[in-house]
C-alpha cells in the first residue's frame, strides 16, 4: 500500500511540476484551463422536477432574473391543481435553467447532470461557456398515454454563453420484445 502511495505522489509531483515549467513567461500563450470544470449537479439543484406538461414542448431555457423566473415557474406548474409557490432564487449569485423533454411515454425522465464552464476557441477568439449536460432516459413503459418530462435545477449564475449537450440513454428492460 505504502508503494501505491508513493507512486500516485510521485506522478502528482511530475504532473504538479510539468504544469509549472508549462506556465512560464517563455513568451508562449497560457494553457487554457476550465474556470469551473464540469461537475456534476448535487440533488439539492434541483428546484423542481413534473411530468404532467407544463411545458409541452422541448425546451431548454436559462432565466437570470425574477420576472424571467415568475413567467417560466407559473408555466411549468400550469397544470397542478394546487400549484407550489414559487422557490426563492438569488440572481445575484445564481441562474436557474429549465430543461423540458417534450411529450413521451411513462417512466421516460430528464435530468441535468452535470454543469461547468470551459473555454470554447473559434478562429478568432477563445471565450467562456457554460456547459450542461441534459439526459433524456427513455423508460420501459409500455403504456399508451404521455407524459411531458421537466426539471428545473439552479446553478451558479454566468454571464456569458449557455451550451445545452444532449444525451439520451435507454433503460435495460426485462422480457423486452
Amino acid at each position: 500500500m505504502n508503494r501505491i502511495s508513493t507512486l500516485f505522489a510521485a506522478l502528482a509531483g511530475v504532473l504538479l511540476l510539468g504544469n509549472m515549467a508549462g506556465c512560464g513567461g517563455g513568451g508562449s500563450s497560457v494553457p487554457v484551463q476550465p474556470v469551473n470544470p464540469m461537475v456534476p449537479l448535487a440533488p439539492l439543484a434541483q428546484i423542481f422536477y413534473d411530468d404532467r406538461g407544463g411545458i409541452p414542448d422541448s425546451v431548454r431555457v436559462v432565466v437570470r432574473n425574477e420576472e424571467a423566473w415568475q413567467a417560466e415557474w407559473n408555466r411549468a406548474t400550469s397544470q397542478r391543481d394546487d400549484p407550489p409557490p414559487l422557490p426563492t432564487v438569488d440572481f445575484d449569485e445564481y441562474m436557474v435553467l429549465v430543461a423540458a423533454a417534450g411529450r413521451m411515454s411513462p417512466g421516460d425522465r430528464i435530468q441535468v447532470d452535470s454543469a461547468g464552464v470551459r473555454m470554447e476557441r473559434t478562429t478568432e477568439l477563445e471565450e467562456e461557456v457554460f456547459e450542461v449536460i441534459v439526459r433524456t432516459v427513455e423508460g420501459c413503459a409500455r403504456i399508451a398515454a404521455d407524459v411531458y418530462p421537466l426539471t428545473i435545477v439552479r446553478v451558479p449564475r454566468f454571464e456569458g454563453r449557455v451550451s445545452f449537450v444532449e444525451r439520451v440513454d435507454q433503460t435495460q428492460c426485462d422480457g423486452a420484445s
